[in-house]
C-alpha cells in the first residue's frame, strides 16, 4: 500500500452541484508526491452519498457509486470516474454529504475520506 498518494481532484473537490438527471462522470485524479499518476490496479474507490454529514450506520444513505478505473482505459492509471446516474426524481432536492472511500486486497479501507463535503442536488429548468 502506498502511504505517499496526494489527491488532486478534478470535479470532486468541495461542494458537488449535481443537477436532478444528470449523467456526466466526476473524474478523481490520484498522484504521488512526484506529480505522477499512481497506478491503481487491486483498487476500489466507493463515493457514499448520505443525508448525514457523519451518519451512525448505513440507515440514512442516499446512494452508493463504484468508481471506475481509468474510463478510457488506456494505463489503469489515475484517474476514478464516478457517475451517479441514481438521481432521478425521487431523490429530494437538498443538500447531501459525500465522501469517497478506497478500499484494496479483500475488503481492507485505506483511507476512509480522501475527499468529503457537500453533495448538493438542484434542479433546473429545462427538461
Amino acid at each position: 500500500m502506498n502511504t505517499s498518494w496526494r489527491y488532486v481532484m478534478a470535479e470532486i473537490l468541495g461542494t458537488i452541484v449535481w443537477y436532478r438527471g444528470d449523467s456526466y462522470p466526476l473524474d478523481l485524479i490520484i498522484k504521488n508526491n512526484a506529480e505522477e499518476l499512481i497506478d491503481l490496479t487491486g483498487y476500489t474507490f466507493l463515493m457514499t452519498i448520505d443525508s448525514r454529514e457523519e451518519p451512525d450506520d448505513d440507515s440514512t444513505m442516499i446512494f452508493e457509486v463504484i468508481g471506475v478505473i481509468d474510463p478510457d482505459q488506456v494505463t489503469n492509471k489515475g484517474k476514478i470516474s464516478f457517475t451517479p446516474t441514481q438521481i432521478q426524481t425521487a431523490i429530494d432536492i437538498k443538500e447531501y454529504y459525500y465522501d469517497v472511500a478506497i478500499t484494496y486486497g479483500a475488503g481492507n479501507i485505506y483511507d476512509k475520506t480522501i475527499a468529503k463535503d457537500i453533495f448538493e442536488i438542484t434542479q433546473d429548468i429545462s427538461k
